[in-house]
């Protein structure tokens, strides 16, 4: 389905008929977007290793930190380019009481730390030579659609279920003639039964500071 497909059929199970639109496109498109990014971080449906510009990071000499692309929910694998083995995650904490001067430390990097710096890459020790880093990262779309013949970036058999966000979005709107608790209730429910339960920010956060140092670390 394409955005005008997504936004028809929401108007056509919400009777949001021609002779007087009670929500209007663009109201809809923000609520297809919402409906995809709310999908992506609750089922982690879209997977990538091979969009350079969210999964490669140029390492310079020198340089401790690296910035994240915003698009980033999670790093699944992390990897130096030539080299057999992936990186493995690192704890500030665990570096700090085994080797308090790691910070200042510099070579081949054989860790990355997970937990020191939000939506930025830290490798451990810091690169004495360039390289490349390659990563597997879970993200949100690459963009957010606008255009009417543009395509959710997730699979196609998930498409239909967007709906029931989009309608839970519109029946939430404090109004005399589209508020509806029930029906938004039920949207909203018909959609996590499809998509999961809602991921926060605290989740997202625990998840990424202590993946690979517990033995239950959720859906990542």
């Amino acid at each position: 389905m394409n955005l005008r497909e997504l936004i028809d059929t929401a108007r056509l199970r919400a009777g949001d008929d021609a002779s007087g639109y009670l929500w209007s496109d663009d109201e809809w498109t923000e609520f297809a977007n919402d409906a995809e990014n709310q999908a992506c971080r609750r089922a982690r449906l879209i997977v990538d290793s091979i969009t350079t510009e969210i999964t490669e990071i140029a390492l310079s000499v020198g340089t401790a930190t690296y910035d994240l692309d915003q698009r980033v929910i999670f790093i699944r694998r992390a990897k130096l380019d030539g080299r057999s083995t992936p990186l493995r995650p690192a704890s500030f904490k665990d570096l700090d009481e085994c080797r308090p001067d790691w910070q200042d430390e510099t070579g081949e990097p054989e860790s990355y730390v997970v937990d020191m710096d939000t939506d930025t890459f830290r490798p451990y020790p810091t690169p004495s030579v360039a390289g490349t880093v390659n990563l597997t990262v879970v993200r949100t779309p690459l963009e957010p659609m606008s255009a009417d013949e543009a395509e959710p970036e997730i699979k196609p058999r998930y498409h239909l279920s967007l709906v029931d966000w989009m309608l839970y979005r519109a029946y939430s709107k404090k109004d005399s003639e589209r508020f509806d608790a029930k029906k938004a209730k039920d949207h909203f429910d018909d959609f996590e039964r499809e998509f999961g339960k809602p991921s926060t920010a605290v989740e997202e956060l625990w998840i990424n500071q202590q993946h690979g140092f517990t033995p239950d670390e959720g859906v990542y």
